[in-house]
């Protein structure tokens, strides 16, 4: 709200006024307040830092692109609390469909403002040169980043090649190892607990690996190996070199552990069907590593429309004995600022306003991981839903989240498909060594005619 002030004239201390000039002054005065007067039903109506200042309603656009976000979820996490905290703003999504590929609005010439993806992600978004830094913006807004999970903010960065901060967090990925109580109930086994090598899982595995009643049970199924090697904070691709380096000792070692668990879940040359559809749907499988946002959503829904019957928990992640009590590495559900936007400093701040208390407090309870370091928050994870009562829900929490390597443009679109291919021929009984070699080689070539390109 702009406002009219009087003027005083003072010599030496002492105010010098005359008639003229008194009627003059009370003039101002009045006119001064019938002029604030008529503008405070309009000012009184914006909140929020902008209260004191002409304010132009404006539109902003959040691309959903390669995560999940429902558009009841964008509602409650996006329109609802933005409109609250700046009433000027109002927000759409975009969903990457046919017509709104990220190649498609770039030749349209109408890039949204903010893209809400998955951290490996932000790679390809730099590909397409839409992405904007964010460390001015923070400095800025004196946004506090302090109360985020550190392995998280640096995670990020590594997506930057001057270590600088190319997103926002706006939720954690998290796995955990689900386990189907009743199989354990029927063998007699005890359920497993959190932390464990992942030599004490296999062990399990043997003892629950096999066919009674016509039915084949699974033990264990450990996915795929990039996410494994996840556990180790393994680059998939030598920055120097641009060769892929999967065929090293500690790549080694997480396809051997595949091997084993293909091996002590009596499925090795057995082409039975794995996977979480066997878990969820099948319930053959014992136990099976998953993001959470795999699960739980898809878990809830089920039990809302009465249709949910798995009896299950579960544990923190195993690992590697050198690497107990660390998970997979830090991946987030991430929001990018577009350097096309014609509004960033409004796209900012409603980025900022979602790592609020206020937001991720409701973030916790719908069932996504805080990156924040608050117990408070942690502990309220899940609270709004059906599918979590009485569930192990520290396992989300006490494995910690590893730094991520230094990820390279080919580590998603290359080595981890070869990988995974990898699991496949380890699976159909080929030498592990020849299997490894195999990968590299492909890998290798293919990054190659990607370098050409």
């Amino acid at each position: 709200m702009k406002s009219f002030g009087t003027t005083e004239y003072e010599t030496d201390g002492v105010i010098f006024l005359n008639k003229p000039i008194i009627v003059l002054v009370i003039l101002m005065f009045l006119f001064a307040s019938t002029g604030c007067s008529s503008k405070s039903g309009k000012e009184e109506s914006v909140k929020g830092p902008e209260a004191t200042a002409e304010v132009k309603p404006v539109e902003l656009s959040v691309y959903r692109f390669r995560t999940n976000l429902t558009d009841d979820e964008f509602k409650a996490y996006f329109v609802e609390p933005i409109g609250k905290k700046y009433p000027h703003i109002t927000l759409k999504m975009i969903v990457e469909d046919k017509g709104t590929t990220p190649e498609e609005l770039l030749a349209a010439g109408v890039f949204p403002d903010i893209v809400f993806t998955s951290t490996s992600d932000i790679q390809r978004l730099k590909d397409f040169k839409v992405v904007q830094n964010l460390d001015d913006y923070v400095k800025k807004t004196n946004l506090d980043l302090s109360k985020v999970n550190p392995v998280i903010i640096e995670s990020i960065k590594q997506f930057d090649d001057r270590g600088e901060l190319p997103a926002l967090p706006f939720a954690v990925g998290v796995g955990v190892m689900l386990y189907n109580k009743d199989i354990f109930d029927k063998f007699g086994e005890k359920y497993p607990r959190d932390l464990m090598t992942w030599e004490e899982v296999l062990q399990i595995a043997k003892r629950l690996s096999r066919e009674e009643g016509g039915i084949k049970y699974i033990g264990f199924d450990p996915s795929e190996p990039a996410l494994i090697a996840s556990q180790l904070s393994l680059p998939f691709v030598d920055p120097v070199t641009n060769k892929s380096v999967i065929d090293s000792d500690d790549w080694k070692k997480v396809f051997q552990m595949v091997q084993q668990s293909y091996e002590a879940s009596g499925i090795m040359k057995n082409e039975v069907p794995i996977g979480r559809e066997v878990f969820m749907k099948d319930q053959k499988l014992a136990m099976f590593p998953l993001w959470a946002d795999n699960f739980v959503g898809r878990f809830e829904d089920e039990s809302k429309k009465g249709e949910f019957n798995l009896n299950w928990d579960m544990v923190a992640l195993p690992n590697f004995p050198e690497a107990v009590g660390t998970g997979r590495e830090s991946t987030t559900q991430s929001m990018v600022l577009s350097n096309l936007s014609k509004h960033k400093e409004e796209a900012f701040r409603v980025m900022a306003y979602m790592l609020s208390d206020d937001v991720q407090i409701e973030v916790s309870k719908q069932g996504r991981v805080t990156p924040l370091k608050s117990t408070e928050i942690q502990k309220v994870f899940g609270a709004n839903l059906q599918s979590m009562k009485g569930k192990h829900i520290e396992a989300f929490f006490k494995a910690a989240p590893r730094k991520l390597h230094k990820p390279s443009p080919y580590d998603q679109t290359i080595v981890r498909p070869e990988a995974a291919n990898a699991a496949v021929l380890i699976r159909k009984g080929q030498d592990l060594n020849t299997v490894i070699r195999t990968a590299k080689e492909t890998a290798d070539k293919r990054i190659e005619a990607a370098l050409k390109k």
